[in-house]
Formats: structure tokens, C-alpha cells, sequence
């Protein structure tokens, strides 16, 4: 068998462990492997039966090399930290660029069927290199961690697809997102400005505010 045939295999084997975990809670659409365009599935979150119009787009690779433990439990999500690397063209980075929806990278270990992401919104806004960003262990025994109860707030992926949902509107210039709790999300309040990612957007939501002065006579009352 070619190295090319051995090759594809470990990569659908790779998408139809990340596609059977994911479609509990989102609606997976697969693009056509054969045009290569840079991304594997474009997903719409799902709370229980109720489909949101949260949008995220999701690359697979199959584990290669040993990911480093780095934290047991991460302060941003409550999932295993683990340091690692994988290689994405940097014409696939530009395409992702495009999107005005959350990327991830899922890591997938055939031997295992462990399931690890890597979240790709902060390095395409040039907020931080992609050597900076951790991977996080999302499955295990066939359990993808969406949801991680925490004292007063869930966590989980879910979280992070959250919050780098915020990042695409404030990148944007918006200030509002999703509501948190249409996510199913608990312990995060809605309409909020997290300071986090207020302060890494500012330029953009400037640029929006000057615009709105520059036509706030439009919505002044008629006399």
C-alpha cells in the first residue's frame, strides 16, 4: 500500500472519531475531501434539541508525535494542557483568515482514540504565535468533554468556543455575541464586556465607535 493510501486512511479513520463525537452536540457538515479546501467540517452548536447559530469550522490531523503534559487541569477550561505542535500550510491559515467563525485544529491519537483541539481564532488575529497555543484533551473513553461543571461557571470546550466567538465579533468591531446560555453554558453572563478580550480588540471597536459618531446624527429623534 502507498504511503498516500496509508495516509488517507488515518485521516478518515481521524474525521469519523472527531465527526461521531461531535454530532451529540452540533450539527457537522463535511466538506469534500477531494477539494482540499483547507478545512474538514463546518459545525453548528446544538443545546439539547435547539440548533444556535453559532458557527465554527474544524481541521483534523492524526497524532504523530508524543504531546508534552504541560497542566493536569487548565485554568481556562478545566481540561489536561498539553504542549505540541502540528503543521498547517500557511496558505490554509490565510484561507481560515477569511472566516468570521472560530477555527479548531482536533489531534487525533488512532491508538488511543484520544481527542485533543487546538484553538486557532487568537493565532489567526495575530494575537499569538501558534507555538504559544496549547492543545487540550477533549475526549477520552469516547467522551467528548463539552460541557465541564465547575463550582459557579461550566467550562469545557464549550467554553472556549465561546469566548473565541467573542473574538471573531469584537475582530469585527461588535461588541455583542451569542448569548452564553443559548450555548448551555452556565455562571457566564450575557451582554458582557470581558476584559480579556475587550482589551486585545480595542483598535477594532474604536474603529467602529468613530464610525458611529460620524453618523450619530442619523438617529437623532426628528423634531
Amino acid at each position: 500500500m502507498t504511503y498516500y493510501l496509508k495516509a488517507k486512511q488515518k485521516g478518515n479513520k481521524g474525521e469519523a472519531l472527531v465527526e461521531s463525537v461531535l454530532s451529540e452536540y452540533a450539527i457537522v457538515h463535511k466538506i469534500d475531501g477531494s477539494k482540499d479546501v483547507g478545512i474538514d467540517m463546518i459545525c453548528q452548536w446544538v443545546n439539547g434539541e435547539k440548533p444556535t447559530q453559532l458557527m465554527f469550522g474544524v481541521q483534523v490531523k492524526t497524532l504523530n508525535t508524543k504531546l508534552e503534559l504541560r497542566r493536569k487541569i487548565s485554568r481556562l477550561n478545566l481540561l489536561e494542557e498539553y504542549k505540541g505542535s502540528v503543521s498547517i500550510k500557511q496558505s490554509t491559515l490565510d484561507y481560515w483568515k477569511g472566516f468570521d467563525f472560530p477555527v479548531f485544529v482536533f489531534l487525533v491519537d488512532l491508538q488511543t482514540s484520544k481527542i485533543f483541539y487546538k484553538r486557532y481564532t487568537s493565532i489567526l488575529h495575530g494575537l499569538i504565535k501558534h507555538t504559544e497555543e496549547p492543545f487540550y484533551l477533549v475526549v477520552q473513553n469516547n467522551k467528548f468533554q463539552a460541557y465541564v461543571e465547575g463550582d459557579k461557571r461550566t467550562w469545557g470546550f464549550c467554553r472556549d468556543l465561546f469566548f473565541d466567538h467573542l473574538r471573531c465579533q469584537c475582530n469585527k468591531g461588535i461588541l455583542s455575541g451569542i448569548d452564553p446560555n443559548d450555548l448551555g453554558l452556565r455562571g457566564w453572563p450575557k451582554e458582557t464586556l470581558y476584559k480579556g478580550v475587550f482589551d486585545q480588540y480595542k483598535q477594532q471597536i474604536s474603529s467602529t465607535y468613530k464610525k458611529y459618531q460620524r453618523f450619530s446624527r442619523f438617529f437623532l429623534p426628528s423634531t
